[in-house]
């Protein structure tokens, strides 16, 4: 599963990027929008859901032309037409109406750009997933994007903000995947990589792509990512998500495991210290700029893992029962892994 590292406007940190997830919403007010980094393919989303958080009603920020300009102007390698995802407490209507809008816009995309197209796929209950992927087929698309979809409990599941896990995600991620391999087209989901964990269990469940800001979002919250693990405190940061400070010293934050992948770590931050998992804690402690550029190598890198794996699930889940296996998010890999290998997508029509 290739993996996008999702980027914003920020003169403070200059990475290099081989694929980079960036937005239109970033440069929408700009009277000549330019990406200021490096990359090697860009994949560009539409800012659909920026705007959607500032809606007035049902009423869209965006303008449909200039979000095509926009694209056009910046070249990316893929990018999203623009589209209209749903919230929990739309009406099923008006649920369907953006529906119909977002195929509208689709249409135009392909009949007036030549641009490299990955639209987003919204649906409200299981005939309206298969169908709307029909339809997608039909227009012989190969690669979509998840946007808002339901859960297997027919229960509504936005695709929205950070992803937190938890079984009715897992089971989005499936149900979408299990329909789409009818079909033969590929899948991409926007901000699930914020987690190695996360990562591999997409990965696992046959997603082609995802991408995540997590890794910078993380960093300037005092966390660092450690490799087929998770998110840890390291300092100088206001974290209010997953484990909280416990203490002042590398002992407070990192367990035994923790520290041996640290100073396995071979991120350009890391690798020129030695071998100290308290020296390399010290220096990533004090600087969000760091952490930022080790987190991005740790993703990449878990990237690099699963490519290790292509074509021997076996391997691969052997792999994963030793590492994310022991975790505590085990019991959604288990239930990933059932979800995968014996309740297929027929016995839930």
């Amino acid at each position: 599963m290739k993996f996008w590292a999702g980027e914003s406007p920020n003169e403070k940190v200059k990475i290099k990027h081989n694929y980079v997830m960036d937005s239109v919403f970033y440069y929408y007010n700009k009277e000549d929008p330019k990406i200021n980094y490096n990359y090697k393919e860009l994949f560009l989303d539409n800012g659909a859901f920026s705007a959607l958080k500032n809606e007035n009603g049902n009423k869209t920020l965006l303008d449909k032309n200039k979000v095509l300009n926009i694209q056009e102007s910046l070249k990316p390698t893929f990018t999203v037409p623009l589209d209209y995802p749903f919230t929990p407490e739309m009406p099923l209507p008006v649920m369907r109406k953006r529906w119909d809008q977002t195929k509208d816009n689709v249409d135009m995309w392909s009949e007036v750009s030549n641009l490299e197209l990955v639209p987003a796929l919204h649906a409200w209950n299981l005939n309206s997933l298969d169908k709307n992927i029909h339809w997608f087929y039909k227009k012989d698309f190969d690669y979509i994007s998840l946007g808002s979809v339901l859960t297997t409990k027919d229960e509504f599941n936005g695709f929205f903000g950070d992803r937190q896990p938890s079984k009715a995600f897992i089971d989005s991620i499936i149900t979408a995947q299990q329909i789409a391999n009818k079909y033969d087209i590929k899948i991409h989901i926007f901000g699930f990589g914020s987690s190695p964990i996360m990562y591999h269990i997409g990965s696992y469940c046959g997603l082609k792509s995802t991408d995540s800001i997590g890794y910078k979002r993380k960093a300037a919250y005092g966390k660092i990512i450690l490799p087929q693990t998770g998110e840890r405190y390291c300092g100088n940061g206001k974290a209010s998500f997953g484990n909280k400070k416990k203490g002042d010293d590398i002992d407070s934050f990192l367990s035994e495991s923790d520290k041996i992948k640290l100073e396995q770590c071979e991120c350009h931050i890391c690798k020129d210290l030695p071998r100290d998992a308290k020296e390399r804690w010290e220096n990533l402690r004090h600087s969000w700029v760091k952490r930022t550029y080790h987190n991005k190598w740790v993703m990449e890198h878990e990237e690099s893992v699963m490519e290790k794996f292509k074509g021997d699930k076996n391997e691969y889940r052997e792999f994963l029962d030793g590492s994310i296996g022991k975790s505590g998010l085990k019991h959604l890999w288990e239930y990933a892994k059932r979800r995968v290998n014996h309740y297929k997508i027929d016995i839930l029509y």
